[in-house]
């Protein structure tokens, strides 16, 4: 993800976050927990909605004992009375949903969440002690990088601590158009693409509360990135797609993202994240002036964060070209021993 200094066009709820585990009281039967993470950003938000006999909880955050605190200290404290029915979740990337597991087998609830996203969650876990470099050095090498080049990115990084418990095994699959109860209220759940594959957001008709998760953010703009595992991918044209469903709800829908803070002013975010992505396949077009691969775009446009998070730079270049090749603003080949070069058109 990164920053976007126009998030000051927005009309926030509040003007500070509340300190990491607070039971914040944002709307009725409704609160936020903020939880702190270990990477950039620092946080994630998580939604508490009261059902009368229990809770729902909208995701959970990492596996990680400062996590593990609050949730304790949560359910031990001020939640004690009532215990958590079902968690829901927007997407299966660790920091919405690594915790999940050990809720699920304190409280015994059910869980909510996208067939992708179940599989996803499950994929991440059978390779989570499996190297990745042999699969990485294939991308990078068929999109331009020389065995050195890979060589140097792959010494450069560090293998972080896995930060998730092993997925939940039964869980109850939500579809696009699905209305669902959450709390005292109904939920329209809008299945988009792009930052994940079937990233689950959820609208509130009657009170005009959308909880966007990472799909749409206050203050910085979700990370959309070709993976290995999807190497012809067209990530890009999902999330834009995504953002043309969602202008279609009132302007003054309150927005609840996974990291920022609870907004109103969604057509200005989108028109915001619209024009970024704009600009920057814009960006990426203009340095393809003859044959070249995705590797040295990368180098052109992301060369402090290649090496230092070559899966996110690197990806999101390739992202950008694929968007631009689909559209016919460039070529993309193929060759006879599958490396990937792009060309102006």
């Amino acid at each position: 993800m990164s920053d976007d200094l126009q998030f000051q066009d927005l009309q926030f709820q509040v003007q500070r976050p509340p300190a990491y585990g607070e039971l914040t009281d944002l709307l009725p039967g409704m609160f936020w927990v903020r939880l702190p993470m270990p990477t950039l950003p620092n946080h994630v938000n998580c939604w508490l909605l009261d059902n009368g006999p229990g809770w729902t909880l909208v995701d959970c955050g990492f596996d990680a004992d400062d996590v593990f605190e609050i949730w304790d200290k949560l359910w031990r404290g001020l939640l004690r009375s009532r215990p958590l029915q079902n968690l829901t979740f927007t997407h299966a990337h660790l920091d919405h949903y690594g915790f999940a597991s050990y809720l699920v087998k304190e409280s015994r609830c059910t869980v909510r969440m996208p067939l992708a996203e179940w599989l996803s969650g499950w994929k991440l876990w059978h390779e989570r002690e499996d190297a990745q470099d042999e699969p990485l050095k294939i991308f990078m090498t068929r999109n331009g990088a020389s065995d050195e080049e890979v060589a140097s990115i792959i010494g450069a990084l560090r293998k972080s601590k896995y930060l998730g418990l092993r997925p939940p095994r039964e869980f109850i699959r939500i579809r696009d158009g699905d209305v669902i109860a959450m709390g005292q209220r109904d939920w329209q759940v809008f299945i988009t693409g792009g930052h994940s594959p079937e990233h689950a957001s959820f609208f509130c008709e009657k009170d005009k509360i959308l909880i966007s998760g990472d799909q749409i953010l206050s203050h910085m703009i979700p990370s959309v990135i070709v993976s290995p595992a999807q190497p012809d991918a067209n990530p890009m044209k999902e999330y834009l797609d995504s953002l043309t469903r969602f202008e279609a709800l009132p302007p003054d829908t309150l927005v609840l993202p996974s990291h920022g803070l609870p907004f109103r002013g969604l057509h200005t975010r989108l028109a915001q994240m619209r024009e970024h992505h704009q600009a920057r396949l814009d960006d990426v077009a203009s340095v393809v002036t003859t044959k070249t691969t995705a590797f040295a775009v990368a180098q052109e446009i992301f060369p402090r964060v290649l090496y230092a998070n070559p899966r996110q730079a690197f990806g999101e270049a390739l992202a950008h070209l694929n968007m631009l090749a689909s559209t016919g603003r460039l070529t993309r080949e193929v060759d006879g021993a599958g490396a990937i070069s792009f060309s102006p058109v």
